[in-house]
């Protein structure tokens, strides 16, 4: 019976959780409207995204999750500066923007100062 008690308690250990590392964008403030296809948080990549309103950050399943910044550029589809960073964990959550962005990316750790 321990052995088996055992066993279970490891097969346990190794079981992995999974969670959700994508990100998606909306175009009201409530994360609701039009939401966009979903972009990971651990990939680097620019994407444009004209006019959203909110950000849906999602809860990636790990409680010492990653720091993240979600880079804005205002005036550039291209992400070549930023106009302004929102520091935040993934522990899944809406996020109202601005809607002045043309351009967003995701890096790790904390945003620097803005630049453009």
């Amino acid at each position: 019976m321990r052995l088996m008690a055992l066993a279970l308690t490891l097969l346990g250990l190794g079981t992995k959780v999974s969670g959700d590392n994508f990100a998606n964008f909306f175009k009201d403030e409530d994360c609701n409207e039009d939401g966009s296809i979903g972009f990971d948080i651990d990939k680097p990549g620019c994407f444009a995204s004209d006019g959203a309103h909110s950000v849906y950050l999602p809860n990636n399943g790990n409680p010492f999750s990653f720091q993240h910044c979600l880079v804005m550029t205002y005036d550039s589809g291209e992400c070549n500066c930023q106009n302004a960073g929102y520091d935040s964990g993934a522990t899944g959550f809406c996020h109202k923007l601005s809607g002045r962005a043309k351009s967003y990316r995701f890096i790790r750790g904390y945003c620097d100062d803005d630049n453009c």
